[in-house]
């Protein structure tokens, strides 16, 4: 099986045709779907999700990820910081989290993907922030989602409670039904983009988040097209190629000025650097 990209319609707006006839015209067959329609995808009615999945077919086209928000929440009383969690909920209560997961499972169906990404809890403090890797919702979604055929696959989120490798590998081996989103752009703001830190998380990895950024003046990042920032992919991607080949590479640019741009030269970066080639 050959390495493939993913495209987000959302990277160039809430009309998810646009970013599908993108797709067609780079040659991209795969989609991961995060937000259309002004809202997020676990949040949409089924009647916009079967659009969605229309529109997906029309053009030959196969949606691979639904880019859930499940998990990056914390308690009501909680404060999180600044988190960009796509028109969903940042504060959850305990008894509504189960509806969620139920309704992730059921986007799934309809959009026709076996790929579910979760996050860990938010980070909001000692005496708040919630343990993910012995969470009970954690044992009912795996428990349900591999009974729906879908895999759960966890992402390693900087605002989130496991990002960096160690404590993502504590987790992945006490779950074994839960598989890595792997952001590598993350795990480089995290402090472990290296050769070796992919090595040891690649056996895990089932999905790969690509974005670029350099550093701003004021401590921000500027986002940019995959390739021109300073994430060290020329070191990380042989790395992860090594161990895990044929893999879906996600663009996930978040470029707002020219996002078009960005995913075509992020596309031809990724089509130039890997070392078995892309579909």
């Amino acid at each position: 099986m050959q390495e493939f990209i993913v495209l987000n319609p959302d990277e160039l707006g809430q009309d998810p045709a646009v970013g599908m006839d993108l797709a067609v015209a780079l040659g991209v067959r795969h989609l991961e779907i995060r937000t259309a329609y002004g809202a997020n995808a676990l949040m949409l009615d089924d009647g916009r999700l079967r659009e969605v999945r229309r529109l997906t077919d029309e053009r030959g086209l196969q949606v691979t990820a639904l880019a859930s928000p499940l998990w990056k929440w914390c308690r009501p009383e909680a404060v999180p910081g600044k988190v960009d969690s796509f028109g969903f909920p940042t504060r959850m209560p305990a008894e509504d989290r189960e509806r969620w997961v139920d309704r992730a499972l059921a986007v799934a169906d309809i959009l026709g993907t076996g790929l579910v990404r979760v996050f860990s809890h938010l980070s909001v403090g000692d005496n708040l922030t919630e343990s993910f890797v012995d969470d009970p919702l954690l044992t009912y979604a795996l428990k349900h989602a591999k009974r729906a055929g879908v895999r759960l696959l966890l992402e390693n989120e900087p605002v989130c409670t496991v990002a960096e490798p160690t404590p993502l590998l504590d987790v992945l081996r006490a779950h074994t039904g839960l598989g890595l989103w792997l952001d590598l752009g993350n795990l480089y703001e995290v402090g472990h983009g290296t050769a070796e830190a992919v090595e040891a998380l690649a056996p895990y990895a089932e999905y790969v988040h690509i974005k670029d950024y350099v550093p701003r003046d004021d401590g921000m990042k500027q986002f940019v097209a995959a390739g021109d920032g300073d994430v060290p992919y020329a070191e990380l991607l042989p790395a992860l190629c090594r161990v895990r080949p044929a893999l879906p590479y996600a663009l996930e640019t978040h470029v707002r000025e020219s996002p078009g741009d960005a995913l075509t030269r992020g596309a031809a970066f990724l089509r130039a650097s890997l070392p078995g080639g892309l579909a």
